[in-house]
């Protein structure tokens, strides 16, 4: 019998499919759910879209998307570190829409709470204004974003119990909150330990359970 939301891996390998959006969590290869990364890989799904605060590097992470050329879109802040996907950027076999690291994490806080869009002056009269609303406020000029949200988040923990409650560990926490609350259909937790219930104290817990679906096993 099923103990809560803990799973196999392929019981997960069986969630990916092609042309979904994906949110990653993580910062490089930090706070990066690696094992979820495999499960993606392992799926074969294709044609996929990713949200990311960066794009890592080869070999780690969402990197290991980019290299494999399953991804034909990425929302994110900067691919730099990345010669894969620069390569792939400069061939036009990746599709990349930039947006202000700080920006993209409010997208995503905006998506799991239900807002639509909210305006910022960050990027204002540069090029990732093309196309967007922009309005004055108070004599200043501030251009519109729009929340983002995803089909799948992968999020990376250091516990997980079986209700699907998670906890962090300092900096590694970094962008997994924000995409655990953001998926449309399914969020997928990679904890480093799987403790009983009750052993996350409530200060602790980082991501409450009903916002988690499935944690690998």
């Amino acid at each position: 019998m099923r103990l809560g939301k803990l799973y196999s891996a392929d019981e997960i390998i069986s969630q990916f499919k092609d042309g979904q959006t994906i949110l990653v969590g993580g910062f490089g290869h930090f706070g990066t759910p690696e094992r979820l990364i495999d499960l993606v890989l392992e799926s074969g799904a294709r044609h996929l879209t990713t949200i990311s605060l960066n794009s890592c590097k080869p070999g780690y992470g969402i990197g290991r998307l980019l290299s494999a050329g399953v991804v034909d879109k990425m929302i994110t802040s900067h691919i730099g570190n990345n010669r894969d996907a620069m390569e792939l950027y400069e061939q036009n076999k990746l599709e990349v829409e930039f947006c202000p690291m700080g920006t993209l994490a409010e997208r995503l806080r905006a998506g799991g709470a239900g807002i639509a869009a909210f305006y910022v002056r960050t990027g204002y009269g540069t090029g990732i204004e093309k196309g967007k609303e922009v309005h004055e406020f108070d004599g200043k000029m501030y251009m519109l974003e729009t929340a983002l949200s995803g089909d799948v988040a992968l999020v990376r923990c250091r516990a997980a119990d079986p209700l699907g409650n998670l906890a962090y560990h300092g900096t590694n926490e970094n962008s997994n909150p924000l995409v655990a609350m953001n998926s449309t259909t399914l969020t997928i937790a990679d904890p480093d330990i799987i403790l009983e219930i009750d052993e996350i104290g409530p200060d602790r817990i980082g991501t409450p359970g009903v916002y988690v679906n499935m944690v690998l096993e």
